[in-house]
């Protein structure tokens, strides 16, 4: 497998932080993208969003990781979904590219996504969710790079190793029950044992169990003569092998403006035998009827802090096709429109619910 000679020689402190992270991180098994806009991104955190709108919505996201070091990590993520009343179910495709390296290392999945919605009560409902997948992992040996003892880097000398790649079929399932105020879901992940190394010693991806939820108080209702307010405490928890991490916040709302603060680590735990502190993140949204833009930056606090330049992150939805009902709570979840009917108005847009109490 290609390595980095003499490491211990280079001066740059940036760039050996960064090669102790990505040795650390092939020896635990890849990793999955985590976006800091957790809920801007509906259909890679949960399959049970599919369809979590009043209409058709499309969803755009892209995420510069550690801009400070060349070539780090960059991820692209495009989905479309829309609820479909007559059958209390949402449809959607997703679609992800993340390119380590500059190119060196790229992965891309494409996904179909749907999910069923059950009312368990008049005011709790229940959304379990499915994906299938297709994923495809390559590696481009042209674009690797040496580095001599001085620290000048060269092209990697054999650049006429061909490029390797795999295609395989994967899976991912959740659940989620909510009602006006709150939610709580889990999603596992990797359900397809696959070998995505690419060398002869078997490297399995590691299935990833994400655990997410919160809690919002509206303290202004929304009326004819002015917009909701509120505040919404949340918290995602994920795991894959032996790394773990929790991402907790609050959003404040107030339309159009949503504004954001997360912290991302567990205090007093180790991830991989290193201290699990990662960065706090800052984030504004806006809402202009159909579209919500919003941008975050990852202020990092880990070992990378002075170096890394933190992370960058954009989103887009649109929203297309939504009833007409005017004045429908907008739910509790952030970044989004439920469009779930929650609250006095349900009937208008679940028509057929199934109630099991």
């Amino acid at each position: 497998m290609f390595r980095i000679r003499n490491i211990s020689s280079i001066s740059n402190p940036a760039f050996i932080v960064l090669a102790l992270f990505l040795l650390i991180n092939q020896k635990s098994g890849a990793q999955d993208v985590s976006f800091s806009q957790v809920y801007s991104s509906p259909l890679y955190l949960s399959p049970s969003f599919a369809g979590f709108t009043s209409g058709g919505r499309v969803a755009l996201n892209y995420r510069d990781q550690w801009p400070g070091i060349s070539n780090t990590f960059r991820t692209f993520a495009a989905s479309y979904d829309e609820y479909f009343g007559n059958y209390n179910s949402g449809l959607g495709l997703l679609f992800m590219r993340d390119d380590q390296g500059g190119g060196q290392l790229v992965t891309q999945n494409l996904g179909i996504v749907y999910a069923y919605e059950l009312a368990v009560t008049e005011n709790i409902f229940v959304r379990p969710g499915l994906q299938f997948k297709y994923a495809e992992r390559k590696i481009d040996p042209s674009r690797l790079s040496q580095v001599g003892p001085d620290g000048e880097v060269f092209p990697w000398i054999n650049a006429e190793f061909p490029i390797e790649q795999y295609h395989k079929l994967d899976a991912t399932a959740s659940a989620m029950v909510y009602n006006d105020y709150f939610w709580l879901g889990a999603t596992f992940d990797h359900l397809v044992k696959n070998d995505i190394g690419f060398t002869d010693v078997e490297s399995d991806i590691p299935m990833k169990t994400v655990a997410f939820g919160g809690a919002k108080w509206v303290y202004q209702k929304p009326s004819r003569f002015r917009d909701e307010q509120s505040a919404t405490l949340a918290f995602m928890y994920r795991r894959q092998l032996d790394f773990q991490q929790l991402d907790i916040g609050a959003y404040w709302y107030a339309n159009p403006i949503e504004v954001g603060i997360w912290y991302r680590g567990i205090p007093g735990v180790s991830s991989e035998s290193l201290v699990n502190n990662d960065a706090i993140i800052f984030s504004l949204g806006i809402n202009l009827g159909p579209v919500h833009f919003a941008y975050s930056y990852d202020l990092t606090i880990s070992g990378l802090a002075g170096y890394s330049g933190g992370s960058n992150e954009f989103s887009l939805i649109y929203r297309f096709n939504r009833s007409p009902v005017v004045n429908i709570p907008r739910g509790p979840i952030p970044c989004s429109e439920p469009g779930t009917g929650m609250g006095e108005k349900g009937s208008n847009h679940r028509p057929q619910r199934r109630t099991l109490f």
